[in-house]
């Protein structure tokens, strides 16, 4: 780039200053003198020393100046630019405030943000039964496997380990922001009820977002976790910050946490039954306990031995642009199989628990992910 522009300067000072491109008689005291004297200026420009100055700048020193900019010490710069101590823009250095520089060097965008540097990013998060919005109050018709008619009861459910991925497969990690009472760094709670309704068990406050930041990039998928890290999930709710003190995501033994709560009533009751039917799922870890040698278990307290079945899943949804995609989370299909008519309880134990550990990517006999989902798609 130096190169160059000396190469140019030399070129127009031939234009301007024609005897001293073409003869060696001038004179010391001559206007076109190549040394000594001042050169030809246009607009105005006063140049000394040997300078070519143009469109009313000033430059000192022997250096080319462009487009506005002051130059100091024999440095090259351009558009707006200060250069100081003959550094050049190649090579090294710290480009700032909208500058390209190359050669090892960090570029900054005009926000001032390094490229790939943070992120903020918002993980938008819907509920729905089947193909509708989720609101409690609302009746939704044929549902689970009975086909009945259905008003919400519960739909919440805690969420780590969120990663973005990228077109070449690569993942990485949301880091997030503390946002309470529904977000701690490695934690979120979403919360899809409002308490009006059959939701007696709620309150108005809801949630459908995690927010934090990742390396500035372009991401084409997402994977997270239902459920909480192992540290807090058996710590003693009044201890913790929001949203682990939540009631009615706690089990009230062994200080365990319900990952999901997801809880369907029916509307009427069959014939010959005195209530309507209940489908309820709520998933947490199991294989844990506190039992002393007595063999008497203290469901007061944390667990001694840490859970054999975890019940974590991991769902990754390809096609998410966080920019412009939502999660869609489907409680319908997670009760799809289940008969809705009677009374249906999963506690992460029990004979219903299969198909919908199945629904939201658990093996229900390991507790392990498995690859397959229907409870999650993309938006």
């Amino acid at each position: 780039m130096l190169k160059s522009q000396v190469v140019s300067l030399f070129g127009f000072s031939c234009i301007v200053v024609a005897s001293a491109c073409s003869s060696s008689s001038a004179g010391p005291g001559s206007p076109d003198a190549s040394a000594g004297g001042s050169s030809s200026s246009t607009g105005g420009a006063s140049a000394s020393g040997g300078t070519t100055s143009t469109g009313g700048k000033t430059s000192t020193g022997g250096t080319t100046s462009t487009g506005g900019t002051t130059s100091t010490g024999g440095k090259t710069s351009t558009g707006g630019t200060t250069g100081t101590g003959g550094t050049t823009s190649t090579g090294g250095t710290t480009g700032t405030g909208g500058t390209t520089s190359t050669g090892g060097t960090t570029s900054v965008s005009e926000a001032g943000v390094e490229d790939g540097g943070p992120m903020h990013v918002t993980i938008r998060f819907k509920a729905v039964v089947g193909d509708k919005a989720f609101a409690c109050g609302t009746t939704y018709t044929a549902q689970g496997s009975s086909h009945v008619s259905v008003q919400p009861r519960d739909f919440r459910f805690y969420v780590q380990s969120v990663a973005l991925i990228d077109a070449h497969g690569t993942k990485t990690p949301v880091s997030f922001d503390t946002r309470s009472p529904w977000q701690v760094p490695n934690v979120a709670l979403l919360d899809f009820e409002d308490g009006t309704g059959a939701c007696t068990d709620g309150n108005a406050d809801m949630n459908s977002v995690i927010t934090g930041t990742v390396p500035r990039g372009s991401y084409t998928g997402v994977e997270f976790v239902n459920g909480v890290p192992d540290a807090i999930n058996h710590a003693d709710p009044l201890t913790q910050p929001a949203p682990m003190q939540s009631s009615a995501m706690t089990w009230g033994w062994l200080y365990g946490t319900k990952f999901v709560k997801a809880e369907l009533g029916a509307i009427a009751a069959p014939a010959g039954d005195a209530a309507p039917g209940l489908g309820l799922v709520h998933v947490g870890s199991t294989g844990c306990d506190n039992a002393s040698d007595a063999g008497a278990t203290n469901y007061g307290a944390p667990p001694k031995v840490a859970c054999t079945i975890p019940n974590r899943n991991d769902v990754r949804l390809d096609g998410f642009d966080p920019s412009v995609n939502t999660i869609v989370a489907d409680i319908g299909a997670i009760f799809s199989d289940i008969d809705l008519s009677v009374d249906n309880q999963c506690h992460s134990e029990g004979p219903t628990c299969p198909s919908e550990f199945a629904a939201l990517g658990i093996d229900f006999a390991t507790g392990k992910p498995i690859t397959t989902q229907s409870a999650y798609r993309v938006e």
